[in-house]
């Protein structure tokens, strides 16, 4: 079901040059409990929301020059007893053209902004479709399992029932970093539906070994550390940093700052505060 989730409505934005290319059909207003705490560092010391992601999400896309399409696909209740319907924030382009449509499925801590530099290339021949993975970026924050497998069969079956609502066949994954684990194991599940799979750098973990215990002893301090920081989101740096959270970034992902010098005016300042609003949302 596509859903519009505003009170603006579907809208035209307009590009530099004052022409009408890019739909968005508004913002999603996420207001969960998360705590006195919680609520306090998100919404005073980060000073973020959805509609600041929103606009640093917008400034990055605006050097896009193919036409695309932005919406929420809902997909239902998805995670852990979870009551709230999902919206997954989508961006389509090309959706005319009938050759093999391309999914693309972003990283950890990603968003679909991030691949602007690669969307004119890809989608100059064939539909292509982006989202923001439940949990990320301008998506609901359903809440998963606490089991490691439970939380993946609960986001690949948000994938497979956003498939549905936007009603592709069959069509070409690719997978960057976590998004290359996530769709290796939706095209296990659902082979039928991919064509094609690209892993582009992807994310995975061997299985323990039996012995891991004698033979790669972990000091007792680092236990220690581990422990403490377990009930912690492996993206709380970003949050407790609050406003030098985008400076954080820059200094931790220097390169990936560098890979995107071409495409913006100012692109350390705009990728570094895109990323930082992506994460510094209230966590899943």
């Amino acid at each position: 079901m596509e859903e519009e989730l505003s009170e603006t409505g579907n809208h035209l934005s307009m590009d530099s040059s004052g022409t009408g290319k890019h739909f968005d059909s508004g913002e999603l207003d996420i207001a969960e409990p998360v705590g006195w705490f919680g609520g306090w560092l998100n919404f005073r010391w980060c000073s973020t929301s959805m509609s600041i992601l929103r606009a640093a999400e917008k400034r990055i896309l605006s050097y896009v020059k193919t036409p695309y399409r932005g919406r929420y696909i809902n997909v239902g209740v998805v995670g852990y007893g979870g009551k709230e319907e999902c919206k997954v924030w989508t961006l389509s382009m090309n959706e005319t053209s009938e050759k093999t449509p391309l999914v693309l499925l972003h990283g950890l801590g990603s968003g679909v902004a991030l691949w602007a530099l690669n969307l004119d290339g890809l989608a100059n021949s064939r539909p292509v479709y982006a989202f923001d993975l439940p949990g990320f970026g301008r998506s609901s924050r359903p809440n998963f399992s606490n089991n490691a497998m439970e939380a993946e069969r609960e986001i690949v079956d948000s994938i497979e029932e956003w498939r549905r609502e936007v009603n592709l066949e069959r069509f070409a994954l690719l997978g960057h970093s976590m998004g290359g684990f996530l769709a290796s194991s939706y095209a296990i599940r659902f082979p039928d539906r991919v064509s094609h799979l690209i892993l582009a750098d992807p994310w995975g973990f061997p299985e323990r070994p039996s012995d891991a215990g004698s033979k790669y002893p972990i000091p007792v301090w680092v236990k220690m550390i581990a422990y403490l920081l377990q009930p912690l989101n492996p993206l709380w740096g970003i949050r407790i940093a609050g406003p030098m959270g985008p400076k954080l970034i820059e200094k931790a992902r220097p390169d990936l700052i560098k890979k995107f010098s071409s495409l913006t005016d100012d692109g350390d300042a705009e990728i570094a505060n895109y990323i930082f609003h992506c994460n510094a949302q209230n966590p899943t």
